[in-house]
């Protein structure tokens, strides 16, 4: 991943601690003063001072059993041809949302002060991020003090 676009959107005396992908979007930039997250259409600024709490989720394992429990149920249900289209549409959903399970592993989620809905970003090395976030926030909350 280019890392040259973190470098055009720093402010003056500002300095990139962590730059990395994203599964969606183009990448996210920890700097000494806030994070920066590029997507396509946008890049969001989100400072440091307005950051309440970051929390990150590896997998839902609960909803991925679900997910295994419900394609096993249709495709037991296919096997012995119990209402086959009833069972068919066991395993589609249950697929459907073991997918969106996958899909969704190791979000990141910035609770901000200023939104009650938190931004989600979907970094391609969490155990990367993570650390240089926590870092970059106690620093800027260590100064303030």
């Amino acid at each position: 991943m280019d890392g040259d676009w973190a470098d055009r959107e720093l402010e003056a005396g500002e300095t990139v601690r962590y730059t990395g992908g994203l599964r969606r979007g183009e990448g996210v930039a920890v700097t000494d003063s806030r994070v920066l997250v590029r997507s396509a259409d946008e890049l969001l600024a989100l400072p440091y001072e307005n950051v309440s709490e970051i929390t990150t989720e590896s997998v839902d394992w609960f909803l991925a059993l679900l997910s295994l429990a419900l394609t096993g149920v249709g495709l037991v249900s296919l096997i012995q041809g119990r209402n086959p289209l009833l069972a068919v549409g066991f395993t589609l959903v249950g697929l459907w949302s073991l997918r969106r399970t996958y899909r969704h592993r190791d979000r990141v989620r910035i609770h901000l002060h200023s939104q009650p809905k938190p931004v989600t970003i979907f970094p391609v090395a969490v155990d990367d991020l993570y650390p240089a976030l926590e870092e970059a926030i106690a620093a800027v909350r260590e100064d303030r003090a």
